[in-house]
């Protein structure tokens, strides 16, 4: 028997878990294989906001996904922005998957890129 919520495995004759309060299953459901981890290229590198801002803006409508590894990481350190870039961690850039690129930096063309 086991708990679907923890996982601890109980001997026959338990119907509860003593953690979770929950019912006692006879096995845990199987683990989904989760995404296949996506290769990602950086196809613009920037430090100013304006062209950050921009960029995601076409990529968006264009339709493709991208990650700004700088976002949420630009305030975290505390110490502000000089000029658009968080001082500890460097440009902002936009990544896309492998299949994306082509199209993303034909989108991007003009802006900076690294």
């Amino acid at each position: 028997m086991f708990c679907p919520e923890c996982g601890a495995e109980y001997r026959e004759g338990f119907l509860e878990c003593s953690d979770c309060q929950i019912l006692l299953v006879e096995r845990l459901p199987e683990e989904k294989e989760g995404e296949p981890d996506l290769e990602l290229v950086t196809v613009l590198e920037t430090k100013d906001p304006g062209v950050l801002t921009i960029a995601k803006s076409l990529l968006e409508e264009a339709g493709i996904e991208f990650i700004d590894t700088a976002e949420g990481l630009q305030d975290f350190y505390g110490v502000g922005r000089l000029g658009g870039i968080q001082p500890l961690t460097g440009p902002a850039r936009l990544q896309v998957s492998v299949s994306d690129e082509k199209r993303a930096r034909t989108t991007l063309q003009g802006l900076e890129t690294p």
